[in-house]
């Protein structure tokens, strides 16, 4: 759905004349991901604290998109569609493992080690790289002269300033009070041998720093893939697939134990169909 909204927010952006209305439409649908994300991320955290794997999590996520998806592309676009082509393939493959198997992966990763509002905050670094790739790459043309370029560069640097201010400030707790305080005692001490946290919260931070690197990545080549390969539904489709193969393959090398495969739990599952939503 994340994937199938955000290319369709893409071409209707190409297509108006990026007047008050042909914006409004985009603008929604980005703010309606935005809300799910942050309820997904909620759950995810809750679902990995009773012992879901995140390997497992993105696996069956992408499995299930892909058994969902691949009848709809089917009949939907298998007569229009034309034949697979080596670029098309090498920017599908690249595209699922930028923006499903790597990405999915490290912002569980990131769940597991840090907390659901600091892996809310941080991503707020995304749509950074992606202004600074895009202008370095000159998929993006950047006017500060022009009243655009400027709320593109106020935009960015807002959004910069969002994601350091909520990253490092430690206030007052709201909730909570004698978790948070023993929280902020394990991060502003040097890691013990028994808790080893601040080396536990490292990785989760590098984890959700590159979670947004493969976003902003992703949202370049999206564009492209948008323009060579116009099929919605089928993109989506072949997207899950690679990815689930992508990711199978790696879990299935680390995780040995198939009893962490076989989900049980009706939150956990529940966890999987909304991020699979979300995604």
């Amino acid at each position: 759905v994340y994937s199938t909204t955000w290319w369709y927010s893409a071409r209707q952006n190409r297509e108006s004349d990026m007047g008050s209305g042909g914006l409004l439409l985009p603008t929604v649908v980005m703010l309606v991901l935005n809300v799910l994300s942050a309820v997904m991320v909620a759950l995810v955290k809750a679902a990995m604290a009773g012992g879901l794997d995140p390997l497992v999590l993105v696996t069956l996520q992408q499995l299930t998109a892909a058994i969902f998806l691949g009848p709809i592309a089917h009949f939907r676009e298998g007569k229009s569609r034309p034949k697979m082509t080596l670029e098309i393939f090498a920017y599908l493959f690249i595209s699922a493992a930028l923006g499903a198997a790597m990405r999915q992966y490290m912002v569980f990763v990131g769940l597991r080690y840090t907390t659901a509002t600091f892996v809310s905050a941080f991503s707020n670094i995304a749509p950074v790289l992606t202004f600074v790739l895009a202008v370095a790459t000159r998929s993006e043309s950047l006017h500060l002269r022009t009243a655009t370029g400027a709320a593109k560069l106020a935009g960015t640097l807002v959004s910069l300033a969002g994601a350091m201010l909520l990253t490092f400030y430690r206030g007052v707790a709201l909730t909570h009070a004698n978790s948070a305080h023993q929280l902020h005692r394990s991060l502003s001490s040097p890691p013990s041998p028994e808790t080893d946290s601040g080396r536990r919260w490292t990785l989760g931070t590098v984890a959700i720093l590159g979670n947004c690197v493969c976003l902003a990545c992703w949202y370049l080549l999206q564009g492209r893939i948008a323009r060579k390969y116009p099929y919605v539904y089928s993109c989506n489709a072949f997207l899950s697939t690679f990815s689930f193969l992508q990711v199978a393959v790696v879990g299935l090398c680390v995780q040995h134990n198939l009893s962490a495969w076989i989900i049980t739990n009706k939150f956990q599952i529940l966890t999987v169909l909304y991020s699979l939503a979300c995604h």
